[in-house]
Formats: C-alpha cells, structure tokens, sequence
C-alpha cells in the first residue's frame, strides 16, 4: 500500500504540476493527493491516513498539530540555507520535484526512525535472527528451526514461528493446546503475565524452546504493529534466551517490526524458475516502502535439501544431515554428530 502525500496549497496549476511530476517518477513511495480547498481537506482527513502533508508556508502552523499527518512540510517562495534540516524547515517550493523529494523523504525517514520503539535500541545483548522467504517451497521454516537447534548449542534459544501450517518436530497440532493464538491474546490483554506464560506454552528440547504456531492462520491477522512490538519487548527481557529466532511466515505489517529489531534477516530461496523475479520484486519493494536500510542485514541462502528431514523428523536430525553440514558452513561453528 503506498503512503499518501497531500498538498494542500492555494496554487492549483503549481499544486497539479508537482504532483504530476512526482507521478512521473514510478518508484515513488507516494500516492500524492491535491487539496486547494481547506474544507475539502478538513473532511478527507475524518476517516483518511495522510502520511506527509506539504502545505502553504502560511499555512503550516494551523496544520501542525491539527494535520492527521505524521509529517508537515512549510513550502515556501524564498530559498533559505538552513544547516540543521527539521520538520519546520521551509521547503523551497520551485526547485527541481526530485530534490522536493529527497527533502520529504530525508525528513520521512526521522520520523520513521522516532517510531521504532526504543527496546530496539536496548536489546542488542540478544541475538535476534529472522527468517522469511517470497518464495514458496523454499523450506524457510525448517530453515529457521534448523538455525535455532543450531544456536541452542551454544545457549538457550527461544524459536517463534509465524508460519500457520509448519508442524514442529514430534508434535501434533492440537487446537485444544495452547499455542500463538493463546499468545497473540495475552499481547493484547494481559501483558504483565506474558513472561510465565511464554514460559507455560513452550515446547522444550535442551536448550532449545519453541512457541507453535496459530490455531488457524486468520489469528495472525489479529496481530498489529503495536502487539509485536510488545512481544518484542518482553520475550527481550526474560534473562533465560541468549538468541531468539522467528519464522517470519506471513509477511505483513506486524513482520516489519521484527526484522526492524534482526540483526541478521535470512531470506530463503530455491533454483525453480522466476526465484530471483521474486526476490528482486520483494527487495523493490523494501525500497518502494522506504526501508531499504533493510537489505544490508539480508543474508540469501539456498537450502539444500535433506532426505533425514522429509516426513515426520526429529529435532537431532536437523542438525545430523546435510542441512546440519550447511549450518556448519554458513555459520562457522561445529555441530558434533
């Protein structure tokens, strides 16, 4: 879904130009709406997002708080050089629309860094490994198990998976257990006691700890931004888990804060036919919604196939075949069989 950008100025034809222009560039993160009537405005933004407004430089300090914007740009008739770039600064109105656009999107993106919550900043002791795929039949989600058996070895490791349909290692999907349905519920209700219920629900193998995934994929859409970054936070503070491993599955809004918080996202991949079309689009599509920042941490990995692992298996043989062998060799640590 691309962000709304609305400009809300007295100048039609300027307004309708630049907004053409910005149109013209196919990468734009922006759908960009013209406003030229205050009224008109003021009835979009009761039930609208509007993500930047640039308004008439008289104009911003009646929009600045009472906007619905998460960002207000001034746009003004007169240059100014102004060494200390914020929201406030005038933008100058008749430059070039891509230098307009570098300006909001410099000023987007610290209004995007002010939204990460700060147990970014704070749980930087764990190791927080995230695994996704856009590509189906990619083994991602035994990829991901396979990574957190690995770093279970080297201390207690907690493995989240998102994925609806992976079934974890002698174990049967019960509904009647109790599993990220239960969890994704005390996120939103009863967050003081998430820690022992973390503890209550996890299926144990040594040091490895894991939490099954939904009762029915449509729980996953219960999940919000907001819950996820609880989650975050808490399974961050419990001392036990030295690494945290999550099996993105679904990618949607509430994945983002994870791989915001990964320090290593892995992106699993196969050799069949429009693999890499697919790869490409999802990374265009990063940048396409302003995180590109994100694709420095992508680690690819093709996984290879492992016939211990096909059927029913147990968590040993993730790490005694060839998955295991590769394991050894990406992560640089030995596995003894």
């Amino acid at each position: 879904m691309k962000r709304i950008l609305a400009i809300r100025t007295s100048d039609k034809d300027y307004a309708e130009g630049l907004a053409k222009r910005f149109g013209q560039n196919g990468d734009s993160p922006f759908e960009v709406m013209v406003f030229t009537d205050g009224g008109a405005y003021s009835e979009y933004i009761k039930g609208n997002r509007i993500d930047v407004l640039l308004c008439d430089e008289e104009l911003f300090h009646e929009y600045k708080e009472g906007s619905g914007a998460k960002l207000v740009c001034p746009l003004s008739e007169v240059s100014i050089i102004n060494e200390t770039v914020c929201e406030s600064t005038p933008i100058f109105k008749y430059q070039a629309s891509e230098k307009i656009m570098e300006e909001i999107m410099t000023r987007f993106r610290m209004v995007i860094q002010a939204d990460i919550p700060e147990s970014v900043i704070e749980i930087r002791d764990k190791r927080i490994y995230s695994v996704c795929s856009p590509i189906g039949g990619s083994y991602s989600s035994t990829f991901a198990l396979a990574l957190a058996k690995y770093y279970s070895l080297q201390g207690k490791t907690l493995f989240i998976t998102f994925d609806p349909f992976f079934i974890l290692p002698e174990t049967d999907k019960d509904p009647k257990n109790r599993d990220l349905t239960d969890l994704i519920f005390y996120l939103d209700e009863k967050e003081a006691y998430i820690p022992d219920f973390i503890r209550e629900i996890t299926i144990k193998h040594g040091n490895l700890e894991c939490i099954s995934g939904v009762s029915h994929w449509f729980d996953l859409y219960d999940l919000s931004p907001q819950s996820m970054n609880v989650l975050l936070q808490v399974v961050c503070k419990i001392p036990d888990y030295e690494n945290i491993i999550f099996d993105v599955g679904i990618i949607g809004a509430a994945s983002m804060e994870v791989f915001l918080t990964s320090e290593k996202i892995y992106v699993t991949e196969n050799d069949e036919p429009g693999s890499i079309l697919k790869l490409n689009e999802w990374k265009r599509q990063l940048r396409f919604c302003d995180r590109a920042d994100l694709l420095e941490r992508l680690k690819e990995v093709t996984v290879p196939k492992d016939e211990l692992l096909k059927g029913r298996y147990s968590y040993e043989d993730l790490l005694n075949g060839r998955l295991g062998r590769f394991m050894e060799e990406s992560e640089g640590m030995r596995h003894n069989r």
